[in-house]
């Protein structure tokens, strides 16, 4: 009797996995019919259709999340994950550079380097780069008359060996194809050592923000992202060398990963923290021969252009002007902000037990770092994706889906940042809220008969 009851039980079970994943292809399928109609409304410039095709894409991507978290799906699933996460980013792929021209920065940088000036010395326009300009990239640079390069000297670095391939969007698009590649090896690796199935893996491979921000956009966030991700698998392994290596040079394609240093840490122990130092020293060292204006753009200009300065760019700042309530100037908002910060970065990195193998510890200080720096642009939320690959939440997964609504004409001017705001950082505090008063909610008492 037993034995018929097992058997019953492990039929039953397959029977389920068998209707999960055909539930989970079904939704594959629909994440990849929606990508040529998103790719379509791009070609026509309707930011709107775009927006629209995103946001269902993220609506099947949740449900593909609930079915992947569900039920424990083995490794063959993996097969119809890689499988739509490729086809969806080949269709971004030829996606006009309209959402976002940085990518065109990205080979200029290249270029100039290839041409022996250093990239943080002159403005696109100045006339001693004139005879790099071109009908293609050029007239395509975002503040090509008044900004030198924002970028880190690490992603500098990566931008010149891809122009030398080819200097083009669609050969620096799919240098962020390979660095994605990366991220999804890596969390593979980190999946297994948190004993966690290896198709949670689609949390990331699936998620609207990589097809078109990486695929269809070409942000170099892709190599950042990639760098935190073998940061915290060489962490886990106990390689603190390799860690804070990965740490550092991701930190100088793009400073988010530094939020995720802390976790990072051990204790006491030296060899991470000398390894991020002398990484970044040696990677500076190519570009000192500008002095301080090694810092680019963003020593000087970009916090004005974002409204850090007057305090409008931060939408706690914001919220708290428009109910009349006293608010903060930018610099006394940045200084809260860095205290708060700070004082959670301590208090995670000098936990009693190392907490780099554990992943939800990564989820207080992601959630406050987004409230307070409350970013600008979709794509400044992808970091979020390995970590939520890892310990998915539904707060942080709800605003990386939402941050397409930054793409509205009206937002994307800047002209409507409160109401985006209510939508993203609003919505965030409502659902982290909801979730800690259920966590936090005590288990009922069951009393023996």
């Amino acid at each position: 009797m037993a034995e018929d009851e097992s058997v019953d039980s492990g039929g039953a079970a397959a029977k389920s996995e068998r209707r999960a994943l055909i539930a989970l292809a079904a939704a594959g399928f629909v994440l990849v019919v929606l990508s040529p109609l998103a790719l379509y409304f791009l070609m026509q410039t309707s930011f709107e259709g775009f927006v629209a095709a995103a946001l269902a894409q993220g609506a099947v991507y949740a449900a593909a999340v609930y079915i992947v978290l569900r039920h424990r799906l083995g490794r063959g699933v993996l097969a119809v994950v890689f499988i739509v996460a490729v086809v969806a980013r080949a269709i971004a792929l030829p996606a006009p550079a309209i959402l976002s021209t940085d990518v065109a920065r990205y080979v200029w940088d290249g270029r100039v380097q290839a041409a022996g000036v250093n990239p943080y010395r002159y403005v696109p326009a100045d006339p001693q780069l004139a005879g790099l300009r071109d009908a293609a990239i050029y007239p395509n640079i975002n503040r090509a008359d008044y900004a030198v390069t924002i970028y880190p000297p690490v992603a500098e670095m990566m931008f010149f060996l891809a122009t030398r391939v080819s200097e083009s969007f669609t050969m620096m698009r799919l240098t962020m194809l390979g660095f994605e590649a990366v991220t999804v090896l890596a969390l593979l690796a980190l999946l297994e050592h948190d004993g966690r199935p290896a198709a949670r893996v689609l949390i990331y491979a699936w998620h609207p923000l990589p097809i078109w921000e990486f695929a269809g956009t070409g942000h170099v966030d892709a190599a950042a992202i990639a760098l935190m991700s073998l940061a915290m698998l060489a962490a886990v392994r106990d390689r603190r060398v390799l860690a804070g290596i990965a740490l550092a040079a991701g930190s100088l394609v793009k400073p988010f990963v530094l939020f995720v240093a802390p976790p990072l840490w051990r204790r006491w122990d030296w060899r991470l923290p000398a390894a991020f130092v002398a990484t970044a020293v040696v990677c500076y060292l190519p570009y000192l021969s500008v002095g301080s204006g090694v810092l680019g753009y963003l020593g000087g200009g970009y916090q004005d252009e974002q409204g850090y300065l007057d305090g409008s760019g931060f939408f706690l700042v914001l919220l708290l002007r428009r109910f009349g309530l006293p608010a903060p100037g930018g610099l006394a908002f940045v200084i809260f902000a860095a205290v708060v910060l700070a004082a959670m970065a301590l208090a995670v990195a000098f936990r009693a037990k190392p907490c780099a193998a554990d992943p939800t510890v990564f989820l207080p200080l992601a959630t406050a770092a987004v409230l307070l720096v409350s970013p600008h642009y979709p794509w400044y939320f992808a970091f979020l994706l390995p970590l939520l690959t890892r310990a998915p939440y539904v707060p942080l997964i709800y605003v990386t889906l939402a941050a397409f609504i930054f793409y509205l004409p009206p937002i994307m001017n800047f002209d409507d940042f409160f109401t985006a705001g209510l939508w993203l950082y609003g919505g965030l505090a409502l659902l982290a809220l909801a979730d800690f008063a259920v966590r936090s909610r005590p288990l009922p008492i069951r009393r023996p008969a």
